[in-house]
């Protein structure tokens, strides 16, 4: 299984896949044709008025006149896409012996 890394707020953390798309590894053919925020807000600032509103009727939205809104409106949208796509990381749990004062403590309450 591979593991996608990315950086939030100066940590590493893991994704793992969510999806049957995912396991398989067809991670860029999402509606989207990415899963990279920066790659498809690239795509969508290149594109000019009438492939932008093909592109949001293609993807379900209504196609704005302004384009800046359009804009918004897509990469919001396609951030939404991605939140629900990626699940966050499991923390790992150590199974450590409890010290003997922790015990003690304990053993008071029964």
């Amino acid at each position: 299984m591979s593991k996608h890394k990315y950086e939030t707020d100066g940590r590493e953390s893991y994704t793992e896949p969510t999806t049957l798309d995912q396991l398989l590894g067809y991670n860029d053919l999402s509606k989207y044709g990415t899963l990279d925020e920066e790659e498809y807000k690239a795509k969508i600032t290149e594109m000019h008025k009438t492939d932008l509103q093909a592109h949001a009727s293609d993807l379900g939205f209504v196609p704005l006149d302004d384009v800046e809104r359009l804009q918004a409106n897509l990469l919001r949208e396609f951030r939404n896409y991605v939140f629900y796509l990626r699940k966050p990381p499991t923390k790992k749990v150590l199974n450590k012996k409890p010290t003997k004062e922790v015990e003690k403590i304990l053993a008071d309450g029964r």
